[in-house]
């Protein structure tokens, strides 16, 4: 399949069988994630991978409000250490770069999990203290996204997309 067509393919997942993910396949999304670009090449991400069901399904409610998420054999909490960035490029780095360079990491999972035929979901609406909390996260790691990840159990449908003419404008001439 072409990139073009596994971009528009990926959807958000909000339900997962409870089969494994082998270590192998959890692997090679952390590949991918690995290789996303970054401002400075500081990398300033940390990936949390929980696979103990008891407490993904323990961090329902005080860590996020979807009980789907619960389900997931998978759960990677991506951290951000704002510092690194930070002393290179300063508040701009702390406060815009780093978060830039793990969305791209995270949208490099999500893409990977479509290749491998998994499931995935980008979360950012969760209790980020109650995170810290249930991962025991060392004090310079700030969580910034979760996604559940597994097979997933129905065949989530693309949400319609806004048409070019509403999100895209050409400045210039352009090239034909």
């Amino acid at each position: 399949m072409s990139f073009i067509e596994l971009a528009s393919k990926r959807t958000c997942c909000r339900g997962y069988q409870s089969k494994p993910v082998h270590n192998e396949l959890i692997l090679r999304l952390l590949k991918a994630a690995q290789a996303a670009p970054s401002a400075g090449n500081i990398q300033p991400w940390h990936f949390y991978v929980v696979t103990d069901g008891a407490l993904i399904k323990s961090m329902y409610k005080p860590v996020y409000s979807s009980e789907w998420t619960a389900a997931a054999p998978v759960l990677i909490a991506v951290c951000v250490d704002a510092k690194s960035s930070g002393q290179r490029y300063g508040s701009r780095g702390e406060d815009l770069y780093c978060l830039q360079d793990t969305a791209a990491a995270v949208q490099n999972i999500l893409l990977c999990a479509e290749d491998l035929g998994l499931g995935a979901c980008w979360i950012g609406a969760f209790n980020e203290n109650n995170c810290i909390s249930a991962l025991n996260l060392p004090v310079n790691h700030r969580p910034v996204a979760l996604i559940p990840i597994g097979y997933p159990a129905d065949n989530p449908q693309k949400p319609r997309r806004k048409p070019m003419s509403e999100i895209v404008t050409f400045i210039g001439n352009g090239s034909n």
